[in-house]
């Protein structure tokens, strides 16, 4: 079942100061099972059940581990002391290292070209410095990738949160962006103090600035290019907004794309975000507040970002963006981890991404605190794989569709 909504941008900026509990659509009547099933719709997928038991699921990771050209899945979860990933086809599951404390993120990238990537890791992790000695850790494969790897600390940089290689100066040789979650002197509930952004060449590891001018909770950090195709800018969600950081003349430049929510500090900003583009246009897509109840689309106007609340949700913690329709125009994806367990994917159904629809493909057994796009069986369809944190389970949403 689909439903269109956000009839205006005055309409869905209205959306955004209602209640928390308010949708603009019914509960449509889909089904998935435990271990396997098919979401119909616009968009088809099959589910299957990768892995569970993954208590405090926080983030999927999809690469190829054992150079046999297929993604393969890594499930990071906060309150488990291990760290696995499940080999594509049969999912069979291998160890890469134990002994993990409050695992929270992981970026892979092949350092040494070997044609198996490093693993970054982010762990010890705690929401104040003085909960946190916020380890980041680097994985290396030793020959057998399917054999434990060795683990060695890089830095320490308390609450480090998240985690991602960019390409920021088109040369190829990725960096490390490490997000530390909140300032050395924030405390809840309105954690207000200066953020740091890190970054690190692998040859060295020295630790680098980028900014520090992040206030509040950072919480969602993205590598996407931006106005240049050839290398990647770094963008971050906190609760001043979204801002992108890109690397020109040897120098960071910081500007804010967004202010998000316009609430009352520290109901303010935005916590998650992601770009997506209709054909030429590009578009912006945030969760917001932190951990909010909005899905929100940003779309440019003139050189002024337009808001959109295009649907409400239980406790959001991710958003995705691909053309699984392979049409030219990206779909969203996103869901809530709340009491209301759910995964949503919409649609623009005008030109302009003005009205979007919204189609079920999990009620109640997936709360997604991840989710990650790739084709993991060759079939030219981009597929979905989600890993929840209240339902401790890994699914991998295969794209049937047409």
């Amino acid at each position: 079942m689909t439903q269109h909504f956000c009839l205006s941008a005055t309409a869905c900026v209205g959306l955004a100061l209602s209640a928390s509990s308010f949708s603009p659509f019914p509960s449509p009547a889909v089904s998935v099972g435990a271990s396997q099933g098919e979401v119909t719709g616009e968009h088809q997928f099959v589910t299957h059940t990768i892995a569970t038991e993954l208590a405090a699921g926080y983030q999927p990771v999809l690469v190829d581990l054992n150079r046999d050209k297929r993604p393969d899945v890594i499930g990071l979860s906060t309150r488990l002391d291990e760290l696995a990933w499940y080999e594509n086809p049969g999912w069979q599951k291998h160890i890469l290292t134990t002994g993990l404390s409050r695992a929270i993120n992981l970026a892979a990238h092949d350092i040494d070209e070997d044609g198996i990537p490093e693993l970054a890791v982010a762990h010890e992790f705690g929401t104040s410095h003085e909960n946190s000695l916020g380890i980041l850790s680097l994985l290396t494969h030793q020959g057998d990738p399917t054999r434990p790897w060795h683990m060695r600390e890089i830095d320490r940089t308390p609450t480090v949160h998240r985690l991602r290689w960019a390409d920021i100066d088109g040369t190829g040789r990725k960096v490390l962006i490490n997000a530390p979650l909140v300032g050395a002197a924030a405390s809840a509930p309105e954690y207000r103090d200066a953020v740091p952004l890190f970054w690190y060449r692998a040859n060295d590891w020295s630790r680098q600035l980028v900014t520090d001018s992040g206030q509040g909770v950072v919480h969602g950090l993205l590598v996407k290019p931006w106005q240049d195709p050839d290398r990647d800018a770094v963008f971050t969600a906190s609760f001043t907004g979204v801002h992108v950081h890109r690397f020109i003349d040897g120098q960071w430049i910081r500007n804010r794309v967004t202010s998000g929510d316009p609430s009352n500090w520290p109901r303010s900003g935005s916590s998650e975000i992601e770009v997506g583009h209709l054909g030429n246009q590009t578009f912006l897509t945030t969760i917001e507040p932190w951990h909010g109840d909005q899905v929100v689309v940003y779309r440019e106007n003139d050189g002024t970002w337009i808001r959109q609340v295009i649907d409400t949700i239980d406790s959001g913690h991710t958003i995705v963006t691909a053309d699984f329709d392979r049409d030219g125009r990206d779909e969203i994806v996103t869901g809530g981890r709340g009491e209301t367990r759910s995964l949503y994917l919409y649609t623009a159904t005008d030109p302009d991404g003005v009205t979007w629809s919204r189609q079920v493909m999990d009620d109640g057994d997936m709360s997604p605190s991840g989710c990650a796009v790739e084709d993991l069986n060759g079939d030219a369809r981009l597929d979905l794989v989600c890993i929840g944190g209240g339902t401790a389970n890994l699914k991998w949403y295969e794209n049937i569709t047409p």
